[in-house]
């Protein structure tokens, strides 16, 4: 914690028990608090105190506010506040899964979906469930969201606003259809949806769950600021800056541009050392925190993302141009965040641009009847609508503003250049080569993206002394499947003193938890469980909340035959969240170890009802069925496992014993 911003909230705590306010412009000549230079609400001990505290004093502002994209990023999934259209023919099908899906409402009020499979006139599978929360403002999408005991996962199915039909959501296209399984994790609920109550030792567990982006978001926490106005402090802010909360207006360009990047500057985000996503306030740099990574390229027909709205702004001439002066191009020359785009006039955008390029005989290439066409709105041709590559079905401004490229210009190869923090070029060697290692893990598994990061690790030169460094090799050995490297690492420095020294912090980040998972994995593969099951303890000793750590260590337990304490973890795993297909299956194992096939088989069919393709489940149960001499139900889940792997081994060794 910064020890002169504690001295300053230390300060105001006195100042606010014996000044007693007689002015404005007096106030602010004899209180050090307000002329601190510092802002007092970027100290860790400031609490968010939530937008309903800012509607009081600022009702013009939040009414507007809560009708804008932002306000209605993230809400309940209601007929209130849903843009999602359902009729009859609201259904869709994938191919991949041969699942169909039916979003409804229950009673006008509670959106629903059904998950279904037909064979001839048969429903052969049936899966319904509730949608709690949509997830977008309903100008381009609204997806969807359902939480299980805290848990929250993606639903299946998106409604695209602009074309007004439905379709998986963005990723789950082309076979890659996760289901229920897609984890709504921290990165992303802290960027569509104010500050949650994150459940430290998770991926995606959470308490309390705000309703949409909120006031403090762009101004940082209130808790100060609320208590000052309580107590009658004013400052005018005509003449002087509060110091108790953040204006934006009030910030440097660069500061303005970096509040917006937090989360308009969309990439593989690599969280600074100690630092977690709860960690950037309005008024920071964002380097402070984290680096956003894209890859580069050049030449040929451009594309963007849909959350780029920074990355594109830097590359315009427009912003190249001005970059480090009192003019510098900002989201906030063109946005007013408390308004609603669609009651943004035009002549908001045009005069952005008319600043600079005044309306002369030269200052615009297209003849004066053809700029009529567009009502002279200069966004047309230079931010012009376009679809996004990572998001179907939409289209939106591109910012980039520019000149349309010449039909030579996109006949040119495009090629890539390598990854860049966009918002940082000055980052260091170990944050790019983690940026190299997310986005093979996360987004794009090509060989080179690992050959980059072993350059930026130079693993040669590592020392034995940074954490961040030790987790990044081990991350890099692991997706390399280089196992034996990671285990003569930790082997050379010592079992204990790796946990003791490297893997010991708990945080929102769970790294240490995953290069721990990682290390564990490594000695399993090579037959080492007793020094596996070390690792995986300290795992689940930092991260208790992340099912997969606790079923991988359950697993475990199974193979050393303690199936006393692996029942006990695989029944902790279901307790948290009832879905939890392996978990499941490894219990139901566990009980036909133990001789108990009745609830054996239940585990089993309990896995089907959620994911009736699970080969396991399938294989398990159909070999209780034999065992049980029910060869005509053993037969029926054979067939099931044949219709998806005609080739499977294991289910033709099963018909042969049936036959």
């Amino acid at each position: 914690m910064n020890n002169i911003l504690k001295n300053i909230v230390t300060v105001w705590i006195v100042f606010s028990a014996i000044y007693i306010i007689t002015g404005c412009s007096q106030q602010s000549k004899k209180n050090p608090i307000l002329n601190a230079g510092y802002y007092l609400n970027h100290n860790d001990t400031v609490k968010y105190v939530g937008m309903d505290n800012c509607r009081t004093c600022h009702y013009e502002e939040w009414e507007s506010y809560i009708r804008t994209g932002m306000g209605k990023a993230f809400n309940h999934a209601t007929t209130k506040y849903s843009a999602t259209v359902i009729g009859p023919d609201s259904i869709l099908f994938d191919p991949y899964k041969n699942l169909y899906y039916r979003p409804y409402w229950e009673n006008d009020s509670t959106l629903m979906l059904h998950e279904y499979r037909v064979k001839g006139k048969d429903t052969v599978f049936s899966r319904r469930e509730v949608v709690d929360y949509e997830v977008g403002s309903g100008e381009h999408t609204n997806s969807h969201v359902f939480i299980r005991n805290g848990y929250a996962f993606q639903i299946p199915f998106t409604y695209y606003t602009q074309k007004g039909m439905f379709d998986l959501p963005p990723g789950f296209e082309g076979g890659h259809n996760t289901r229920y399984s897609r984890k709504v994790g921290l990165e992303c609920m802290s960027c569509h949806n104010g500050f949650p109550d994150f459940v430290l030792g998770s991926e995606n567990k959470y308490g309390e769950i705000k309703m949409g982006i909120d006031c403090e978001r762009c101004h940082g926490p209130g808790e100060i600021h609320s208590k000052l106005m309580q107590e009658g402090f004013e400052v005018d802010t005509a003449i002087y800056i509060d110091y108790s909360i953040v204006n934006p207006l009030r910030l440097s360009p660069e500061l303005q541009n970096d509040l917006c990047a937090r989360c308009h500057l969309q990439g593989t985000m690599v969280l600074k050392s100690g630092k977690n996503f709860y960690d950037f306030i309005a008024g920071m740099p964002l380097t402070d925190v984290l680096d956003v990574f894209m890859p580069f390229h050049e030449g040929g027909k451009e594309d963007f993302i849909m959350a780029s709205h920074y990355e594109r702004m830097r590359e315009s001439k427009c912003y190249i141009d001005t970059k480090g002066t009192d003019g510098e191009l900002t989201c906030l020359m063109c946005h007013i965040p408390h308004d609603p785009i669609e009651e943004t006039p035009a002549k908001q955008y045009n005069d952005a641009c008319l600043n600079c390029h005044k309306p002369d005989i030269n200052y615009c290439d297209l003849p004066e009847k053809e700029r009529q066409k567009e009502n002279n709105n200069c966004f047309v041709c230079h931010m012009p609508m376009s679809s996004t590559r990572d998001i179907p079905h939409v289209k939106i401004h591109d910012h980039k503003i520019a000149k349309p490229k010449t039909p030579e210009e996109l006949k040119q190869p495009r090629v890539f250049k390598g990854l860049i923090a966009v918002n940082n070029p000055e980052t260091d060697s170990i944050t790019v080569a983690r940026g190299y290692l997310q986005e093979y893990e996360a987004f794009q598994p090509d060989p080179q993206y690992l050959d980059s990061a072993f350059s930026y690790l130079n693993i040669k030169k590592y020392n034995g002394q940074n954490t961040i460094w030790f987790n990044a090799i081990v991350n890099y050995y692991f997706m390399k499947n280089d196992y034996y490297s990671i285990i003569k690492m930790v082997e050379n420095l010592g079992n204990s003193v790796v946990i003791m020294k490297y893997l010991n912090e708990q945080d929102y980040t769970n790294y240490d938890g995953w290069t721990s998972y990682r290390i564990g994995q490594s000695f399993e593969s090579t037959g080492n469980l007793l020094i596996a099951k070390y690792f995986y303890e300290n795992a689940i000793y930092l991260a208790k909340y992340n099912l997969d750590f606790q079923n991988k260590y359950g697993t475990l337990l199974s193979e050393e035959g303690d199936f006393v304490n692996a029942k006990k973890v695989f029944g902790f795993i279901i307790s948290e969240y009832p879905y939890h297909v392996s978990a499941h299956i490894n219990l139901g194992y566990v009980y036909s170890r133990t001789g108990d096939m009745k609830l054996a088989k239940n585990e089993y069919e309990e896995a089907l009802s959620y994911d009736p393709d699970n080969i396991q489940a399938l294989i398990n149960i159909s070999g209780i069925c034999i065992f049980q001499n029910e060869e005509v139900e053993a037969n029926s889940y054979i067939e099931r496992i044949l219709e998806l792997e005609p080739e499977n081994m294991r289910a033709l060794l099963l018909r042969s014993k049936i036959d």
